[in-house]
């Protein structure tokens, strides 16, 4: 039977993308992050790749077959002449549980899109990958009180948030003096945030709204190193580092005050920067026949180094470890061993840079992953399956009891096509 050849295959693809992002738009996006509401929102963690099966394990992990780019130096493990592409739809289910959440209202769920990327082999040691994914996101809501003018007397308020800032990447990893790879990834981060706070009156009219909508963007760079090797003839292994400058992405903030009558009492526009602190990362890996991975990864971001302008909150350096396992059902099909399906699984630890009312914010959970590769077409599926506490209870915080449910669609093909290919 004649396969289709590669542009045939891209046009494939594309109508799955345009297919998932219609079914993704469709549904409603109704999550609150209650912690998002700092600074930029809440930073992603949750990386939706291959890895994700392992807690987003994955600085020395390296595949021929899937776009790896919590490393960029894995794009060098890619094969020649093949070209890949991947999309990820994450669905997540929120829990709350503390003071002030109703009981009748304590829970939400949404589904959104999370990544587009394509890579492909430029030159036998050159693999390179180009894409789209959140870098952060934003979603709050949520009734409160606030004095008026330092009396005893109150007002009630209502408050939201919502948007968030986006990362266009091109990453690219390249091999050389045996077995040692380096990669860099030039990030264009962008997007808005949009914060509201509304003073209500009697009989819940609109006594005053304030509303900011800060632009943020600026190019982001970070680098990528692994070396791999054999021990002996079962055991495989895979060191790996990453790294990322302090950048100050540029932020403009336009801000209306809002009377009852809906006219403007006051405008103005900020200009400034936020910055994003160094950061950096080591894994390891450690495969056994082929078969089985053990995975390892610590990160660490230097967010003490900044100051909160907020009075109930302040940062601190954030620190992510996790471990992942995974095991690969293999099989000789044309004197060529290939991948038919895969089990993963993993944990992580995630310290989050924010100290609320003089408690840190940390978040920890675990994932399990499944995932298929057909053997006569070009898709790859990986579904995955993740559980996580975020926050506490304790002095007057709020714990979101959370469940992703992630599917990642996967598809390769020859790039360069001499000819005719059969089965």
């Amino acid at each position: 039977m004649t396969k289709p050849n590669g542009f045939a295959s891209l046009r494939l693809y594309i109508t799955i993308v345009l297919t998932v992002l219609f079914i993704a738009s469709g549904y409603p996006q109704t999550n609150n992050q209650p912690y998002s509401i700092h600074a930029i929102g809440d930073i992603t963690d949750n990386i939706i790749n291959r890895t994700s099966g392992m807690a987003s394990t994955g600085l020395a992990y390296r595949n021929n077959r899937f776009i790896i780019t919590n490393n960029p130096a894995s794009l060098s493990a890619m094969d020649n002449q093949f070209f890949a592409g991947e999309i990820g739809v994450n669905g997540q289910y929120i829990d709350y549980s503390g003071n002030g959440v109703s009981v009748t209202n304590h829970q939400s769920s949404d589904i959104t899109f999370k990544r587009f990327t394509l890579g492909t082999k430029i030159f036998r040691h050159w693999g390179s990958a180009v894409g789209i994914v959140p870098f952060s996101e934003e979603n709050y809501e949520y009734s409160g009180s606030d004095q008026i003018g330092g009396s005893a007397a109150v007002i009630p308020t209502y408050n939201q948030g919502y948007g968030g800032i986006n990362k266009v990447f091109w990453a690219n990893g390249y091999e050389f003096l045996n077995h040692f790879s380096i990669g860099l990834t030039t990030s264009y981060l962008f997007g808005s945030i949009n914060n509201k706070n509304i003073l209500l009156g009697q009989a819940a009219s609109i006594y005053l709204s304030s509303n900011s909508n800060t632009f943020y963007d600026n190019l982001y760079l970070d680098y990528g190193i692994q070396y791999y090797g054999s021990i002996n003839k079962h055991w495989d292994f895979t060191i790996g580092a990453v790294y990322a400058n302090q950048t100050n992405l540029r932020a403009e903030t336009n801000t209306n005050v809002i009377n009852l009558d809906s006219s403007v009492l006051r405008s103005k526009t900020t200009i400034g920067t936020y910055t994003i602190p160094t950061s950096y990362g080591f894994g390891f890996s450690l495969t056994r026949n082929k078969k089985y991975t053990l995975v390892g990864d610590y990160k660490f971001q230097n967010w003490s180094s900044l100051r909160s302008t907020t009075g109930d909150f302040f940062y601190e350096n954030s620190q992510r470890a996790s471990i992942g396992l995974e095991i690969s059902n293999k099989k000789v099909a044309y004197n060529t061993l290939y991948e038919t399906s895969f089990f993963q699984a993993g944990f992580y630890y995630n310290k989050t840079y924010l100290i609320v009312n003089g408690t840190p914010i940390n978040d920890i959970g675990g994932s399990i992953g499944l995932g298929f590769n057909s053997k006569r077409s070009v898709l790859s599926l990986l579904v995955v399956l993740q559980y996580g506490i975020k926050g506490t209870t304790q002095n007057n915080l709020l714990r979101e009891n959370y469940g992703n449910l992630s599917f990642i669609f996967s598809m390769r093909d020859f790039w360069y096509t001499h000819g005719r290919k059969f089965d």
